[in-house]
């Protein structure tokens, strides 16, 4: 049983890490990712969601981490249908970061524990 426990906290910081990768510019694949590395203000915005991911998730339970971890997973095909609209991506990329601040607002209010 702990043996089952321990390999699924594993497998569940995995993800959460591989969710939370910034864009890698030396490895874009698509317009809207060329976008976001051309633009200093969404090249920002890809930034603070991934610290904000990485923050917010040590401070939830492994349910809501879950959650958030799939959301990120999910966020580039979001972001991506908005080809290289620079308001778009913003937009999502905010629509992305306000879950995120809500969970370090909550921490910073009440405190971790």
């Amino acid at each position: 049983m702990i043996k089952i426990r321990l390999a699924i906290a594993l497998f569940a910081s995995s993800l959460a890490a591989h969710a939370a990768s910034p864009i890698n510019c030396a490895k874009v694949h698509t317009a809207t990712e060329r976008t976001v590395c051309r633009t200093p203000s969404l090249l920002q915005a890809d930034a603070r969601m991934t610290a904000y991911f990485e923050i917010a998730t040590q401070f939830v339970g492994m349910g809501v981490r879950g959650e958030l971890g799939e959301s990120q997973q999910a966020f580039p095909a979001e972001r991506n249908r908005c080809g290289t609209d620079k308001v778009c991506i913003l937009a999502a990329y905010k629509k992305q970061t306000a879950p995120l601040e809500a969970v370090i607002a909550n921490v910073k209010t009440h405190g971790p524990f």
